[in-house]
């Protein structure tokens, strides 16, 4: 993946129910680096039609493994085959750096996914709560209140 690939990337993670705009998608493309496989794939015609971001990770409790981050391929070139192959590549992508272990996370609304995944070979080994907590940056929350 590269940054000239924010574009279709913005518009298929959009897809999903990920609206970004291109800029961001651009930047976190930049910031990623070495530790992520990013892959674009493309059908006949070089349009692009899906993409796949794994991440490399050593957890204390768990070890070395591959986490698959982002999984998506485009609602016009879905079962045919551009999901498989990405994920297949990924796996190569984890043996050849040695990792032990390649997980996936799917929200449970996904439900696709979770027929997909298990085709695949992959288990179910938990269910999960996630939380987040949004950091507002200090200059954009100053000014909205007119601290400063």
């Amino acid at each position: 993946m590269a940054e000239t690939d924010a574009e279709v990337v913005a518009m298929l993670a959009g897809e999903l129910g990920y609206p970004n705009e291109t800029e961001a998608i651009r930047a976190r493309v930049r910031a990623i680096g070495e530790p992520d496989l990013l892959l674009v794939a493309v059908d006949a015609s070089d349009e692009a039609v899906g993409f796949i971001q794994a991440h490399r990770v050593c957890i204390i409790e768990v070890g070395f493994r591959v986490e698959i981050l982002g999984l998506v391929v485009s609602s016009s070139a879905r079962r045919s085959g551009i999901g498989r192959r990405l994920i297949a590549e990924a796996e190569r992508w984890a043996k050849s750096i040695g990792a032990a272990a390649i997980s996936v996370r799917s929200n449970t609304k996904r439900t696709e996914a979770h027929i997909f995944y298990p085709a695949l070979g992959y288990k179910k080994i938990k269910t999960q709560a996630v939380y987040e907590k949004q950091r507002a940056r200090s200059r954009e929350r100053g000014a909205r209140s007119g601290e400063e």
